[in-house]
C-alpha cells in the first residue's frame, strides 16, 4: 500500500510542474473532446437504431402481427 505523504508529495509536485494552458490551447482540446462526443454519440445512436430494427423484425410485439405474417388470418 502506497504511504499517504508519498502520494501528497507526488500530487504537489505534479501542480508545481503543470501550467496553465491559454485560451487557444483550450479551445483546441474543448473542440477535441467535443467531437470525441459526437463520434462515440453518434456510433452509440446508430448501434441502438439497428438493434431496434432488428429486434422488432425477429419479434413482433402481437400475436395478431405473427399470425398475418403466417397467413394464418383470415
Amino acid at each position: 500500500m502506497m504511504n499517504i505523504s508519498a502520494s501528497i508529495r507526488e500530487l504537489i509536485n505534479t501542480l508545481k510542474y503543470s501550467k496553465k494552458s491559454d485560451s487557444t490551447e483550450y479551445m483546441l482540446y474543448l473542440k477535441l473532446v467535443l467531437l470525441g462526443v459526437v463520434v462515440v454519440g453518434g456510433l452509440a445512436f446508430a448501434i441502438h437504431i439497428v438493434a431496434t430494427m432488428i429486434s422488432n423484425f425477429l419479434a413482433p410485439k402481437s400475436t395478431a402481427a405473427i399470425l398475418t405474417v403466417l397467413g394464418l388470418v383470415v
